[in-house]
């Protein structure tokens, strides 16, 4: 799930916006995934990364809490994510502390950024707590 950045890298102050469906699944992280993941995004240049905003959502298999019976439960999490080129390696054996900048998605080489990650983590931070399949006893 490759986004083409090429265009909005061309100048600062650049925005676009992006919709898609992706049917992705995340089974091995407990998060069975019943209809396409839907995204809705927001991309502006910041000139030293590109800020990326939206809303992603889509529908979850969840075993209840209370009952252990299956049912379906709408997620939807709320994105702000920044991109950024990295840096040239530098190779030096020293210990580096890190700062904030580290924890940063990376642009690619070709100017594309793969969403795959961004999705899982946010889906997967959406999830309920506690998954009930009623809110009544």
């Amino acid at each position: 799930m490759k986004l083409d950045l090429t265009e909005v890298l061309q100048e600062v102050g650049r925005e676009t916006d992006f919709e898609g469906s992706f049917d992705v699944n995340f089974e091995e992280d407990g998060l069975k995934l019943t209809q396409p993941a839907k995204v809705e995004l927001h991309l502006t240049n910041t000139g030293s990364s590109v800020l990326i905003e939206g809303q992603i959502t889509s529908e979850a298999e969840l075993e209840c809490s209370r009952c252990l019976k299956p049912f379906t439960h709408k997620l939807e999490a709320e994105v702000a994510e920044e991109f950024v080129k990295p840096a040239p390696e530098t190779r030096s054996k020293k210990e580096l502390e890190l700062k904030e900048d580290d924890f940063v998605y990376p642009i690619d080489s070709d100017n594309t950024i793969d969403l795959t990650e961004l999705i899982r983590q946010e889906l997967l931070l959406a999830l309920p707590i506690k998954a009930l399949c009623k809110e009544e006893k």
